[in-house]
């Protein structure tokens, strides 16, 4: 599954949970509001029927249990009852006796009064709940099922405290409650839809930037692990082609050099005249090629020093290559001016793509007079290598050629920087490559290119070079014909 797919599976995943919590939530804050409600309705009802129709009607008859005392209160909760959602009417004593039930089985039992309804009879307040009659003093009250208890702490006719307890139906709460999750959980579900619909091209923009981050993120990393490659073959094939090459020559110059050192002891002996000039034309060969090998290994290393050194100034990393090149015979003009304050990305994009126009510029312009700028200008640096020499068709250089990086490459890289990467290039016209980069303000930065501690790491390595070796001092003139055979192998 691609990237944006899985953004926008989890944004589904996500949108429906919260549209099953948020809807869950709405419902039972919905059943508590209405519970709420039909409690407080419950109350004020359960303390009209206790104060002005019950309490002023219990007197010593009742306590006594006399049956017209019991008829004339009956008859008046009957009344009351009639047409209401009241089910039952308890009074009770504060010991605990049931003076008074609508059902007359219950009259003159005791049981044990709760903490609650001691509260509400000694205090004269009010105490209400949901109940499922699951108590003892409740066994003949349980085919009403769920019910509404309001118990109110009241006076009867001689001042005692009683307890008027009064049961109230529940369907008409369940229907409040349905009624109001049916008007409110419906519109909270909607607006969370819309919101979710609405944020749907948000997540996909996000996704598709994230999807789009990542496989700059691996171009990036292929990238440079095609360079890493690459550098390794150009090392291993320029050691092969020129060091060990070299070398292996000096061994046999050194070879022939022992060879003809045991001839001239031989001449020597045999009084003949020691032959100097092929000694001096073998020594001068072996001196030359150790020369050139220590000029390629400085180059070699002055470039990988470059490659390596993401922080350090581009002037100081480009002008060891340019030394280097120099070094080879071919002409380097350097013009550097002052480079901003840059992140080491911006940096080492610099020295990168400079060393590579220099490389591309020696191998395809061999001869060629090559200019390399680096500088800055409106807030942007640059790097810019410029050759007068054959020039080529840019169409061909879209990928790695002869085992080189190639501007396809480069061109990525100045991407990933922000910067941008200019060819422009003819047949018989010569070649300029240029890199711009962007460089955002660096607070807190120096001017420069680097900063203070940018600046050790910025001193170019020790020179891997000797300076080429002087010609040894000429030896005493040989004879006439010794003369004439140096001259002609010097």
């Amino acid at each position: 599954m691609s990237v944006v797919a899985r953004a926008l599976a989890q944004h589904a995943v996500v949108s429906l949970m919260a549209l099953v919590v948020v809807g869950a939530t709405a419902a039972i804050i919905c059943v508590r509001v209405v519970q709420a409600q039909a409690l407080a309705q419950a109350e004020a009802g359960g303390k009209v029927v206790a104060t002005d129709i019950v309490a002023p009607l219990v007197n010593e008859g009742v306590y006594q249990g006399h049956a017209k005392d019991l008829e004339t209160l009956n008859n008046r909760i009957q009344l009351r009852k009639a047409g209401s959602t009241i089910q039952r009417i308890k009074v009770w004593a504060a010991n605990g006796l049931v003076l008074y039930s609508d059902d007359p089985r219950e009259i003159g039992l005791t049981f044990p009064l709760d903490k609650d309804d001691l509260r509400a009879l000694q205090n004269g307040t009010t105490e209400s709940d949901i109940s499922d009659l699951s108590k003892s003093e409740n066994e003949l009250d349980r085919p009403f099922g769920e019910s509404l208890e309001v118990y109110v702490g009241t006076k009867d006719a001689s001042g005692q405290p009683i307890l008027v307890e009064t049961y109230f139906k529940v369907d008409r709460l369940h229907a409040d409650e349905a009624a109001l999750i049916r008007r409110i959980v419906p519109v909270v579900l909607a607006a969370l839809l819309v919101l979710g619909l609405l944020l749907v091209p948000l997540a996909y923009s996000l996704a598709s930037r994230v999807a789009r981050y990542e496989r700059e993120r691996q171009a990036m990393i292929r990238l440079a692990v095609e360079a890493s490659s690459a550098e390794r073959r150009r090392v291993a094939g320029e050691l092969h082609d020129g060091v060990i090459q070299d070398l292996a020559g000096v061994g046999y110059a050194l070879t022939a050099l022992d060879a003809q050192l045991a001839g001239l002891a031989t001449s020597a002996s045999n009084g003949s005249p020691p032959p100097v000039g092929a000694l001096r034309a073998t020594l001068r060969t072996a001196q030359r090629l150790v020369h050139d090998d220590v000029l390629a290994l400085r180059e070699l290393t002055g470039m990988q020093y470059a490659a390596d050194s993401g922080a350090a100034d581009p002037a100081a990393a480009l002008r060891v290559i340019a030394d280097g090149i120099r070094d080879e015979g071919t002409p380097v003009e350097m013009v550097v001016g002052e480079l901003p304050a840059m992140p080491a990305a911006h940096r080492a994009a610099l020295i990168r793509v400079g060393r590579e126009a220099l490389r591309n510029a020696v191998k395809h312009a061999p001869g060629a007079d090559i200019t390399l700028t680096l500088g800055a200008e409106d807030d942007t640096a640059f790097v810019t290598v410029t050759d007068d020499g054959p020039g080529f068709d840019p169409a061909s250089a879209l990928g790695p050629v002869d085992g080189h990086i190639g501007l396809a490459l480069l061109a990525d890289a100045a991407e990933g920087v922000g910067g941008r990467l200019d060819l422009r290039s003819r047949p018989g016209r010569g070649t300029t490559v240029k890199l711009s980069i962007p460089v955002p303000p660096q607070p807190g930065s120096n001017e420069g290119g680097a900063t203070a501690a940018d600046s050790a790491t910025a001193t170019p390595p020790p020179a891997a070079s000797i300076p080429a070796p002087p010609a040894p001092p000429a030896p005493p003139a040989p004879p006439a014909a010794d003369a004439t055979e140096a001259a002609s192998r010097g």
